[in-house]
């Protein structure tokens, strides 16, 4: 906050030759919570003694919607004021509660009789001439879960404005996120401020790099003149989170964090100047704020960066990229892809009812939920019928213990649709790498399933394939992984997937219209199997490397592919923000390289559980009775130590020792930033779990060469 404080006061000196203390230069914090920087700011000396009582008076303002944090932000900086030497204890008027994004809302009318003296506030501050925001906006997007029952709150206005502006610039297909609550006090903060002044914020740093905030990262630059981007880092979430250090907000939030500080100024030529600066890697919070508590604003070393056409302001995308062919393409677009059909992985919404090892505990559990939703459909209908008015999100029980409840499930139950077991939707899951759970797969109860039912339409229809990333979500390692079982949404661990097929499967349809029970060497399925490599693609490979290739080749050769360490480095930044590319082999060796070291690595990763051990020995503490369940119970594994991970203490009565070091060393994705850039790095390989090792030269054409390294 200190740092945020003198920044502003500083940019407001170079930009207008002003500082905070000057006459008619108005502040706000729009999200004060219990007062903090107003307090700070008070207390800071930034305001000259002579100038604090006319600044307490007129020209501090501070905003706060919950009435118990209100209550304590008046106190905290009536206090502050009176010990800074205000005289005789004063009530600080420029405090308001109230909804900051809703006072601004067009057609927004106040309860001038019920808070008569809290509105003609809100009537001051509106008439003043903001100059400077500062704050902590929100980061919360809205509810967890329709068990919430606390949906985003809509702003007309407020949120017409992103819409023209980011959302109209992002590429992305799914924007909501432009409406999380810090995107919302961006938008919000540069309308305040007219044509003249200064945003100075902490918020979540997602909107750096994010896929869905590129239209953020573009319209930007053409509404401020100058933008300075400390990056704090703090991703929690990201696969290599100790790079990105401690949470600047410890137990609070785990995104990052970023400090804003963003400068309108008309008399300003020229385009918009883009300042960043990194923090640094794997900093503790402790350092972290230290470094901070000594930055001046003035005299930090900024690197100033140029963004591209894209949006991309920290990691640029490769030119060379686009030239390749995209793995996968959006239903309607007429750019030839390599696969034809593909999913993203199941998200259901509900994952501790529809998920279980056991596929006995699995049965009961959907029976429980069930049940309960046949009667909250009754119960419904019954209310409905003498107060026809009544909405399903207010007739419905919200337990835990008994369901979770999403926007899909609700509609149901307004149009009476009751529920029944069936044992044949039981199916296996990819839930997290190299961890399959029984799963309940079910229109009703699964949230989203894609067209994960056209590619396993039944549980006895073999299918295989790879997931990897879906462009755009927070970890920016690339990783990728074949299975034979559908994955689910978060297979990855910490992003949401895409999921590439083999194969696709399609009803067959008699001269009568009824579903075929003939299909190939597949009698009595009544599904056709379709192959999901494009034809088109196939006639290319075979043009420039040979008439043998097959459809399993070129499966197999981007699954290869996507496991270089070359390829996954040098485009780093673009599988961040797009489906991946895949560039056409320069040669036949080339090619075959690619193709042996995907069947290598698919048959490793479809076939783990059936590997043979590695001959780890077991050592046990006292004695183990066959029937003693308690002895093998784990709460929490952990390595012999912090330096040795040679041993997994998997509880008290049972180590496992003699894990070797290639174990550690092999990862499914892995980044480190460099320069403020998301850099893939080698995964290196174990004698188990080999990845390639290929480090291809990538030329500007649609073409791969291997370089010199083998395969």
């Amino acid at each position: 906050m200190d740092f945020i404080l003198r920044a502003a006061n500083e940019a407001l000196h170079a930009e207008f030759g002003l500082t905070l203390t000057e006459p008619d230069v108005h502040i706000l914090d729009p999200f004060t919570g219990t007062g903090t920087f107003i307090v700070r700011l008070i207390q800071s000396g930034l305001i000259r003694p002579e100038d604090l009582a006319r600044k307490y008076a007129k020209e501090l303002h501070a905003n706060e919607i919950v009435l118990l944090a209100y209550y304590i932000a008046a106190i905290n900086i009536e206090a502050a004021y009176h010990g800074a030497g205000g005289g005789e204890y004063q009530p600080f008027n420029g405090i308001v509660l109230t909804d900051t994004f809703q006072i601004t809302e067009a057609g927004d009318t106040m309860d001038a009789e019920l808070f008569p003296q809290n509105n003609d506030r809100i009537i001051a501050q509106q008439a003043s001439p903001i100059r400077v925001i500062v704050g902590n906006p929100p980061y919360k997007s809205g509810q967890g879960s329709a068990n919430d029952n606390n949906a985003k709150q809509p702003y007309p206005t407020l949120d017409a404005a992103i819409s023209t502006t980011y959302a109209a610039r992002s590429t992305a297909k799914l924007k909501s996120k432009l409406y999380d609550s810090y995107v919302r006090a961006i938008r919000w903060a540069t309308d305040r401020i007219g044509d003249t002044g200064i945003v100075a914020y902490v918020t979540n740093s997602g909107w750096l790099t994010g896929n869905t905030t590129d239209g953020l990262r573009i319209a930007m630059p053409e509404e401020f003149s100058a933008l300075y981007i400390y990056d704090l880092r703090g991703n929690q979430r990201q696969t290599d989170w100790r790079t990105e250090g401690g949470k600047i907000f410890d137990d609070g939030s785990q995104t990052g964090a970023a400090i804003l500080i963003a400068v309108k100024n008309p008399a300003a030529t020229g385009p918009c100047r883009i300042h960043y600066r990194d923090i640094g890697d794997g900093l503790s919070r402790e350092d972290k704020l230290a470094i901070v508590a000594t930055s001046q604003f003035t005299t930090m070393a900024w690197e100033l960066v140029t963004p591209n056409a894209e949006g991309d302001w920290i990691d640029h995308r490769n030119s060379a990229y686009a030239a390749y062919t995209p793995i996968a393409v959006r239903r309607g677009s007429d750019e030839t892809a390599i696969f034809t059909d593909y999913s993203g992985g199941l998200k259901t919404n509900r994952d501790a009812w529809v998920y279980n090892f056991s596929t006995a505990q699995l049965a009961d559990d959907i029976a429980t939920t069930i049940d309960f939703y046949n009667d909250q459909v009754d119960a419904y209908q019954n209310a409905v019928a003498t107060k026809p008015e009544l909405a399903v999100k207010d007739a419905v029980t919200y337990d835990d213990a008994k369901i979770s409840w999403s926007d899909g499930l609700l509609p149901r139950v307004q149009r009476g649709q009751r529920l029944t077991y069936q044992p044949t939707h039981q199916r296996t899951v990819m839930y997290r790498p190299f961890c399959k759970m029984h799963v309940y797969f079910d229109d009703h109860l699964n949230d989203r399933r894609g067209r994960l039912h056209h590619l396993f339409p039944t549980a006895d229809l073999p299918n295989y394939g790879f997931f990897a990333p879906n462009p755009g979500n927070l970890a920016p390692p690339f990783l990728s992984l074949m299975t034979d079982v559908m994955p689910d949404l978060g297979a990855a661990g910490i992003s949401a997937v895409n999921f590439y097929p083999r194969w696709t499967y399609q009803p067959r349809i008699a001269g009568d219209g009824q579903l075929s029970l003939d299909y190939a060497s597949r009698t009595g399925t009544g599904y056709r199997r379709v192959d999901t490599i494009n034809p088109h693609v196939l006639a290319t490979y075979r043009a420039a490397l040979g008439d043998d290739i097959t459809t399993d080749d070129v499966f197999y050769y981007v699954y290869g592919l996507l496991h270089s360490p070359g390829y996954r480095t040098r485009f780093a930044a673009d599988l961040r923000k797009m489906l991946p590319r895949i560039p056409t082999a320069a040669t036949r060796d080339d090619f075959d390289a690619f193709t042996h070291a995907g069947r290598t690595l698919s048959d490793l990763h479809r076939g783990y559980e059936t590997a043979t051990p590695y001959p780890l020995e077991e050592s046990w503490t006292g004695t183990l009775d066959g029937n003693d369940r308690e002895a093998l119970r784990v709460n929490k594994m952990r390595f012999k130590s912090k330096t040795d991970h040679s041993a997994l203490i998997y509880n008290t009565h049972l180590s496992l020792t003699g894990i070797p070091d290639a174990a550690h060393r092999y990862r499914l994705g892995r980044a480190q930033r460099s320069n403020g850039s998301l850099i893939a790095t080698k995964s290196k390989p174990t004698a188990a779990a080999p990845e390639s090792s290929t480090t291809p030269t990538l030329g500007a054409t649609n073409n791969l060469t291997r370089g010199t390294s083998s395969t």
